[in-house]
């Protein structure tokens, strides 16, 4: 049962109508909604939508009551939680449709419900028992009503000139001892065949048709029919084979045995509850084993006038029993009971799958989107770094560039001023020499006027 349910809920096919009732489709859907009901409720957070704030944190609080994964710690696990119910869901319908079909006997219409239209909640063995063996007491009324089945032979001898009143019919004992049997006929002229009817007096026993006049018969239908009787959870089920005997070309030998034997075949049917009985129901299986129909051999070694001077024709049936029946049993995949247990760990199993994938999330994805995002924060920064120590040289080149010329001015300016300054010195040198001069003579108009006052 376990692996029927994975299949089935897990399967996705190409086929519309398998995906249309496959549930890992629509859970895959519900997961595809609850992403996006994520996706806007980290939107409103971050956007900072006051007129949508409270009604993500009443929605945050509805999915905490339904979260069964973080039992009611996680907003998220309750958005999870409507994966589940889908997954769970669809699963039960399954399981409830699957029980439903059983036994065959009662179905009647394809698996709707599943990509397989011959899915059936039954499984079968087969085995060969001895008829010796004891039987349960269940069972062996079911062999009461074989044993006591009344077969009834039908002789067909088609494209044959035989009438009724040259057909009789006999039961062969032991040595030549026989008993006359009753039996209907009828006789259809223009399609040639005459047709005999009679009950076997036992299901091992040996039946002869004789036919006397100078006809032949061309071939042989063989018919084996016997009655259905149903008794409460009994059922012997009704006979009705025939087999066909021919020969290319040739008639029908003048005596021909067929030999027949029978097998009963016992199916049983458990009950699908443990309360209900069994069902048991039986058939008898003939096999057929070869025959020669032709005396072509007879006739080519003694002679074919020999084919003219026997008036009689003779057709033996031997039936007998194998010492072994076939045993069939039928019983359901999955009860009742089970069915419920089973739907529980499958619950289960979901639940733990998806907290299981929460803590997959948590544990492995998370700390990996982080790292990315580190290192895409560390691989900006460098990059910024580089474009802003590029802009910094290109400055700096722009910035040396203006400074020589600057400072090719500042040169320029400095060495006029040098040259003005030289001379401003010259210049003050040469009045300071006059000066110079101007005093000496001063001074010395000054010592001379006081040499002679005194």
């Amino acid at each position: 049962m376990e692996d029927i349910l994975l299949i089935n809920v897990f399967q996705l096919s190409s086929d519309s109508r398998c995906l249309v009732i496959s549930p890992i489709f629509w859970t895959m859907i519900t997961i595809g909604i609850c992403v996006s009901i994520l996706v806007l409720m980290a939107a409103i957070k971050h956007c900072g939508c006051e007129n949508f704030t409270k009604y993500r944190k009443r929605a945050k609080e509805i999915f905490k009551h339904t979260d069964i994964i973080g039992e009611g710690e996680m907003w998220a696990g309750g958005l999870a939680t409507l994966s589940i119910f889908v997954l769970v869901g669809f699963s039960y319908w399954f399981s409830v449709s699957f029980i439903r079909r059983y036994p065959i006997e009662e179905i009647t219409g394809p698996a709707t419900f599943a990509c397989d239209h011959s899915l059936v909640n039954a499984q079968f063995t087969s085995g060969l028992e001895l008829l010796a063996t004891p039987k349960s007491e269940e069972a062996q009324p079911l062999f009461d009503l074989l044993d006591a089945q009344t077969f009834y032979l039908t002789v067909e001898l088609i494209n044959t000139g035989f009438p009724c009143n040259s057909i009789t019919a006999q039961e062969n004992l032991v040595s030549s001892k026989y008993l006359s049997l009753a039996m209907n006929c009828s006789q259809s002229i223009p399609d040639a065949i005459t047709s005999v009817t009679l009950p076997f007096p036992g299901h091992g026993t040996t039946i002869q048709v004789n036919m006397t006049g100078p006809y032949w018969i061309g071939a042989v239908r063989l018919c084996i029919r016997g009655n259905s009787h149903t008794n409460s959870n009994i059922a012997l089920l009704e006979l009705d084979f025939c087999q066909f005997y021919t020969t290319p070309n040739e008639a029908i030998g003048r005596i021909t045995s067929i030999p027949i034997s029978f097998v009963k075949n016992v199916n049983m049917t458990h009950a699908l509850s443990d309360s209900d009985p069994n069902i048991y129901d039986g058939i008898w299986i003939p096999t057929f084993s070869k025959v020669v129909l032709s005396d072509e051999p007879y006739y080519v070694e003694f002679g074919n006038y020999l084919r003219y001077t026997s008036s009689l024709t003779v057709i033996k049936i031997a039936l007998d029993e194998r010492p072994f029946y076939i045993k069939n049993i039928e019983q359901p995949i999955v009860r009742m009971a089970e069915l419920v247990f089973k739907a529980m760990l499958f619950t289960s199993l979901c639940i733990e799958l998806f907290a299981f994938a929460f803590l997959i999330i948590k544990l492995v994805m998370i700390p990996v989107v982080r790292w990315i995002l580190f290192l895409w924060k560390i691989l900006y920064w460098k990059i910024s770094k580089s474009d802003i120590q590029d802009s910094s040289r290109e400055s700096k080149l722009n910035s040396s560039s203006s400074n020589g010329s600057q400072k090719l001015m500042l040169k320029l300016a400095t060495d006029l001023t040098m040259v003005n300054e030289t001379d401003t010195s010259i210049s003050y040198r040469h009045q300071e020499g006059t000066q110079k001069k101007y005093s000496i003579s001063n001074i010395e108009l000054d010592s001379s006027t006081l040499i002679s006052r005194l």
